[in-house]
């Protein structure tokens, strides 16, 4: 009698923890959103750069600044630009809006002390200024993309093993997850743990993936190849050291019968 309101407490724990896991993927997803938001405002400001007055500068500032903490030594950029609009004189530390892809130190030989520049500013905010406007950049896009579709994924993963860790009935969703599952391993069975299989399939597919073929057929091959060749390496490992310990054993024995 008393072991149905145990299982109902710990029925309700579960679906506590289970919410408070969702929770917070869900926080990581709207951090994604507003670093998509974010990036896309930048993208904005990257393009319209592009029709921005020039303006004569001066670099003030170019060198390479070194950062050590307990990761280790890092380096970054220091520049910084002053520029004249009118009879007004304005400091800028901006070379790209968004995102970039310059070297610390290409950047910093690139704009050196005391270098005469062109610089881009926003005519209705002279303070907004850029030293190379019209760079596009969409590495904030990609980081928000990253970060929400890897909350949705970790989300439903976690909620599909927290379900079923508390044994409750499978919704559509569970049996979308479980099918999907069943294809991903399915090559795995199929090869019953034998590297050799394995390697003949992911062979196979590299070969698909170099023909001159219709994407359709090589993307699936591509896919294919780096997904399962992670594994086939796995399964070499696995039989390898499986290999070792059988030897060791084997002296053992024979040390044993001695």
């Amino acid at each position: 009698m008393d072991s149905e309101p145990d299982d109902g407490k710990k029925l309700a724990e579960g679906r506590a923890q289970r919410k408070a896991l969702l929770l917070i993927w869900f926080v990581i997803g709207l951090v994604g959103m507003a670093i998509l938001s974010y990036g896309h405002y930048q993208l904005t400001r990257a393009r319209a750069s592009a029709m921005w007055p020039l303006a004569d500068g001066q670099i003030i500032v170019s060198r390479v600044d070194r950062h050590t903490d307990e990761e280790g030594t890092h380096y970054s950029a220091n520049i910084k630009y002053r520029y004249q609009v009118g009879s007004s004189y304005f400091e800028s530390d901006v070379v790209v809006i968004g995102g970039h892809n310059y070297t610390v130190h290409g950047v910093v030989a690139r704009y050196p002390n005391g270098q005469a520049v062109k610089v881009a500013y926003n005519p209705t905010k002279p303070r907004q200024a850029v030293l190379e406007p019209g760079v596009e950049s969409t590495q904030l896009q990609t980081l928000g993309v990253l970060m929400m579709s890897g909350a949705f994924f970790m989300a439903v993963l976690f909620n599909f093993i927290l379900r079923q860790a508390m044994n409750e009935d499978k919704n559509a969703v569970d049996q979308v997850i479980l099918l999907v599952l069943k294809t991903l391993f399915f090559p795995f069975k199929l090869s019953n743990g034998n590297p050799l299989i394995m390697g003949a399939m992911v062979g196979t597919a590299y070969c698909l993936s170099t023909l001159e073929l219709h994407p359709i057929a090589t993307w699936p091959a591509r896919i294919f190849t780096a997904l399962y060749g992670l594994g086939f390496i796995v399964m070499l490992w696995g039989t390898f050291m499986g290999w070792l310990m059988g030897l060791a054993k084997g002296d053992d024995d024979e040390e044993g019968c001695e």
